[in-house]
């Protein structure tokens, strides 16, 4: 799963996420910049949950909450500081 999206007002700012499930590698940059890593091989959890400070002008925190669908796929919530910003669903 992958996907891209941008948050602010004042200031706009990329964050990218992108999930490999065959591989269990998943990686989060802020403005191309990696800022979290994490590869799985075994026992990936039913759900991940990664927090990222953004941006500290305008204040926005952004929580990828994951969960994993019992065989292929996962879904995926997108909250910017606390608000449910958008959903995600595929492999």
């Amino acid at each position: 799963m992958k996907f891209m999206l941008e948050v602010g007002e004042i200031q706009k700012h990329l964050v990218e996420y992108n999930f490999d499930q065959l591989l269990g590698k998943s990686v989060i940059k802020v403005n191309q910049q990696e800022v979290k890593r994490s590869v799985r091989l075994f026992n990936e959890p039913l759900k991940e949950v990664h927090d990222i400070q953004v941006s500290d002008v305008e204040r926005l925190q952004v929580r990828i909450e994951k969960e994993r669908k019992l065989l292929f796929g996962q879904k995926c919530r997108v909250y910017v500081n606390d608000r449910l910003y958008r959903c995600y669903e595929g492999v």
